[in-house]
C-alpha cells in the first residue's frame, strides 16, 4: 500500500492519475495478510479517460477468519464509481477513495498546517547509545539550558501518550553539539544529521514518529532539544497549544489517515493537514491548557519523572490524608491510597470530559457532525487510575529510594545522584551508611532490605498503625508467604529487582549483587553511590558473614538431625539440604567476586547504565564474571 500514501511515491502516484485510469482497487489493511503494512492489488488502464469511476474494495482484518475472507468481496466496503480526480484535490494526491465530500470541502477553504506552524525533525545523533541517556542514569540533573553543560533534555519518542510526558531522555550537546557534529564512522561518513538547529530549545508540541499506537502529541516547554523519532511542531504559544489540541482530537486522526495507514507519523504528512482559517478559541485553549496540567500533575507523580517531588502516598499522609476515609482516622498506608485514588479517578475523568468538548468543538468547526461523534474511549485516556498493585510497589521503589539517600523525607524531589554527599539533607530518616543492603530469605540479619523497609514504614506511616499497614502492603502484593513480613520478603527476593529493570527500562539504577539460583547471597547497592571498592566490600563485610550464617544454622541442622524428634529430623534434613546449596553456591560467587574486587573498578555516571553494568563485571584480564544479576 506505501505508493497509495507516502510522499516518497507522490511523483509516480501524480503520473498515474494524470496519464492513467485506476479501474479496479482492493485495499487489505494492516495484518490482513499477516504483516503489519497493508497490501494494495491495482489494475490500471494505461490510458486516461476524462471523468473515469473506478471500483475500489477495502477488505478489513474483521474480514478475514483462518487466514481466508469470509466473504469475498465484502459489498458494504465496496467504493464503487468513484473519480480518481478527487484525489489529486488533497495535498500529495493519496489514494484516499474512502474520504467524503466533506473531507475534499475541508481541504478547499482550510490553510494547510505547515502554513500556520512548522513542523519539523530534528538532531539524529548517528549513535544513540554513545550520544543519548536516560535522565536518571547520569549525575544528579545535570541537565539544563546552561553555557557548559553536557546534557539536555531530548524529545526523543515513546510511548503512547498525550498532552504531556515521555520525558525521559537526555542528549549530549556539549560545547554546542561539538562531539555529535563531528561523529563519523569508521569509514569517515558523517553519521549525525543535526537538523533544524534554528528551533533547538524552543517549546513545542512533540510526537512519536514510529508507533503502532493512536496518534498523540506533547507539549513541551522551553530547553528541549527533539530528534526525528520525536519529532515536533512549533509556532505562537497560544496557536501552538491550539494545534496541540486539535492534533490530539478525532478530527486530526480522521484527517492524517487519508495520509497514513502505516505506523510512520513523519513531518510531511502532519504539514499537509487542513487547518480552517480561524481557529482562535478561548474555551478551546483554556481546555487544552488544563488537559497539559493534568497530564503533567499525572507524569510527575511517579519517579521516572525528572520533576518527581515524592511518591503521593507518602504526600496524602504527611498532609492528613486519614480525613479521606477511615473512621476513626488513623495514620494508615490505605488511606492514603484511597486520597490518590479519588484524586486520579477525579483527573482522570475530568481528562476524558475535556478531550470530549475538544472532538465536540472541532467537529463542529469542521462540519463533521455526521461523520464523527466526539465520545472518547477509556483506552485512549493516556492519564493513569489507581492501581493498588502497582502504586505499592512504587510506594516500596520510593522507600528503598529514602533508604539509599536517593530521596529524603525532609526534602522534595532528589537527595542524592551522584557528587558530594550531603548528610544535612536527612533527619527523619538516616539512609544507609555503606550502600550495601542485603536481601535474604530468611530475617538472619536486622538491618536487611526487609528490616529496613518495615523501619521505614514505621517511621513514615507511624508505629501505632504498622502491623495494619504491613498487612495492606503485603495484600496489595500478592506474593507468597505465611506472614506479612514474610510476604514482602518474598518480594524483596524474587519480585523487586525484576519491577525495577521493567520501571527503568533496563536502566536499572540499583544494582542487585547475586549469587545464582538458590538465592545464597544477594545485595542491593545505589549505581551513584559505587566505587572502585563497593564490590570489595560487599565480598568482605557480606558476602563473608552469608557464609558464616550458613555454616552456623547447618550445624544447628546437624545437631536438630542427632537429638530431635523424627518429625523435626525430617524439617532439619530438608533445611540442611538448602543451606548446603545455598552455602556451596556463596562459595562460588566468592570466586567470582574475589576475581573484580581485587581489580578495583571505577565507574563514569556519563557512560550510562549498559556499559557500567558490564564494566564492573569484567576484570583487569578482560574476562566478564556474572555477579551482578542480568537485566
Amino acid at each position: 500500500q506505501s505508493w497509495m500514501f507516502l510522499s516518497s511515491f507522490e511523483k509516480m502516484r501524480k503520473n498515474i492519475l494524470q496519464t492513467r485510469d485506476i479501474t479496479n482497487l482492493m485495499h487489505m489493511e494492516n495484518m490482513v495478510m499477516g504483516i503489519a503494512f497493508g497490501t494494495a492489488v491495482s489494475v490500471i488502464r494505461n490510458s486516461k479517460t476524462n471523468g473515469y469511476r473506478g471500483t475500489y474494495n477495502q477488505i478489513k482484518l474483521c474480514d478475514i477468519v483462518d487466514d481466508k475472507p469470509v466473504r469475498f468481496p465484502v459489498m458494504e466496503n465496496r467504493f464503487a464509481q468513484l473519480s480518481s480526480d478527487n484525489f489529486a484535490k488533497i495535498p500529495g494526491a493519496p489514494v484516499a477513495y474512502w474520504v467524503s465530500e466533506n473531507d475534499l470541502l475541508s481541504f478547499d477553504r482550510s490553510s494547510l498546517l505547515s502554513d500556520i506552524s512548522n513542523p519539523k525533525q530534528g538532531l539524529i545523533t548517528g549513535n544513540v547509545n554513545k550520544f543519548v541517556r536516560k535522565w536518571f542514569e547520569i549525575i544528579d540533573c545535570k541537565f539544563s539550558v546552561k553555557s557548559g553543560c553536557k546534557w539536555y533534555p531530548y524529545c526523543n519518542g515513546g510511548n503512547y501518550r498525550k498532552w504531556y510526558g515521555n520525558n525521559e531522555d537526555v542528549v549530549d550537546w556539549l560545547d554546542d553539539g561539538r562531539e555529535v557534529k563531528n561523529f563519523f564512522d569508521e569509514n569517515g561518513k558523517l553519521r549525525s544529521r543535526p537538523q533544524n538547529q534554528q528551533f533547538y530549545f524552543q517549546e513545542g508540541g512533540t510526537w512519536t514518529a514510529i508507533s503502532s499506537s493512536t496518534f498523540s502529541v506533547r507539549y513541551f516547554p522551553k530547553g528541549y532539544i527533539f530528534s526525528n523519532a520525536g519529532m515536533a511542531i512549533f509556532t505562537e504559544i497560544n496557536l501552538l497549544l491550539t494545534i496541540i489540541g486539535f492534533l490530539n482530537s478525532k478530527i486530526s486522526r480522521k484527517y492524517l489517515s487519508i495520509y497514513n495507514e502505516g505506523l510512520n507519523y513523519n513531518q510531511g504528512d502532519i504539514a499537509k493537514l487542513p487547518i480552517v482559517n480561524d481557529l482562535s478559541d478561548e474555551i478551546l485553549l483554556n481546555v487544552v491548557k488544563q488537559n497539559i496540567s493534568l497530564s503533567q500533575s499525572d507524569w510527575d507523580s511517579f519517579e521516572t519523572s525528572w520533576d518527581f517531588k515524592t511518591h503521593p502516598l507518602v504526600a496524602f499522609r504527611l498532609s492528613g490524608a486519614y480525613a479521606w476515609g477511615d473512621n476513626p482516622p488513623t495514620m494508615s498506608i490505605k488511606s492514603a491510597y484511597k486520597a490518590w485514588e479519588t484524586l486520579c479517578e477525579e483527573r482522570f475523568q475530568k481528562l476524558k470530559a475535556n478531550e470530549e468538548e475538544l472532538n465536540r468543538i472541532f467537529i463542529d468547526i469542521y462540519g463533521l457532525q455526521d461523520e464523527l461523534t466526539p465520545e472518547v474511549e477509556d483506552k485512549d485516556v493516556t492519564v493513569r487510575r489507581a492501581d493498588l498493585g502497582r502504586d505499592i510497589r512504587s510506594l516500596i521503589s520510593y522507600a528503598v529510594g529514602c533508604i539509599f539517600g536517593r530521596y529524603s523525607l525532609d526534602q522534595p524531589g532528589l537527595a542524592y545522584a551522584g557528587g558530594d554527599w550531603n548528610p544535612d539533607q536527612y533527619h527523619t530518616f538516616l539512609p544507609d551508611a555503606d550502600n550495601v543492603i542485603p536481601i535474604t530469605d530468611e530475617e538472619y540479619f536486622p538491618d536487611d532490605l526487609t528490616g529496613l523497609f518495615v523501619a521505614w514504614v514505621k517511621k513514615v506511616f507511624g508505629a501505632g498503625s504498622l502491623e495494619d499497614n504491613l498487612a495492606f502492603i503485603a495484600k496489595a502484593l500478592g506474593t507468597k508467604g505465611t506472614s506479612p513480613r514474610a510476604v514482602i520478603r518474598n518480594y524483596f527476593l524474587n519480585g523487586f529487582y525484576a519491577d525495577h529493570v521493567k520501571i527503568y527500562q533496563k536502566r536499572p539504577i540499583y544494582w542487585l549483587y547475586d549469587s545464582g539460583k538458590q538465592n545464597g547471597f544477594k545485595a542491593l547497592i545505589y549505581m551513584h553511590r559505587y566505587n572502585a571498592d563497593t564490590s570489595g566490600l560487599v565480598r568482605a563485610d557480606y558476602l563473608y558473614k552469608m557464609e558464616q550464617v550458613y555454616e552456623s544454622e547447618i550445624a544447628r541442622m546437624d545437631d536438630a538431625i542427632a537429638h530431635g524428634a523424627s518429625r523435626e529430623v525430617a524439617q532439619a534434613t530438608k533445611r540442611k539440604e538448602k543451606l548446603v546449596k545455598q552455602l556451596k553456591e556463596c562459595k562460588d560467587y566468592d570466586d567470582r567476586l574475589g576475581h573484580i574486587a581485587l581489580a578495583r573498578i571505577p565507574i563514569d555516571l556519563d557512560d550510562g547504565v549498559k556499559v557500567n553494568y558490564d564494566k564492573v563485571q569484567t576484570g583487569a584480564d578482560g574476562k566478564k564474571q556474572a555477579i551482578l544479576a542480568k537485566i
